[in-house]
């Protein structure tokens, strides 16, 4: 998969924005307007969207400082992109379908891409 960081983030977007309006759809179902209401199903929801937001804001900003400094290397940031997007994908799909192992995984593969963006930036 060869992305720009552009096209990183744009898909990171698109994540953040479908993981939103399943929030939104699950208030709507449970008629929450604030907090959840003990709705199991709202809390994963707010949670997956939370911690989504949580990761992918740090990633971002590693990338844009990856892209803008001299020293990034084009090979690290060709598969740094598709593995934190990819982890990012299935973290909140597993959280959905209870799936301890791959939210694990994918959370392994979110925090490995987070720390070779900062370890090339302080190379």
């Amino acid at each position: 998969m060869n992305l720009t960081v552009a096209q990183v983030l744009a898909l990171l977007a698109v994540l953040l924005t479908v993981l939103s309006l399943n929030v939104s759809r699950l208030r709507l179902k449970y008629k929450v307007s604030y907090g959840d209401e003990g709705q199991r199903d709202l809390i994963v929801a707010i949670r997956a969207h939370g911690n989504a937001l949580e990761q992918c804001l740090l990633f971002a900003v590693l990338m844009l400082a990856l892209e803008m400094s001299s020293t990034s290397e084009a090979a690290g940031l060709a598969w740094l992109g598709p593995l934190f997007l990819i982890a990012r994908v299935l973290h909140p799909l597993a959280m959905f379908q209870r799936w301890l192992r791959l939210r694990q995984l994918a959370h392994m593969g979110s925090l490995l891409s987070q720390l070779t963006a900062a370890w090339m930036l302080l190379q």
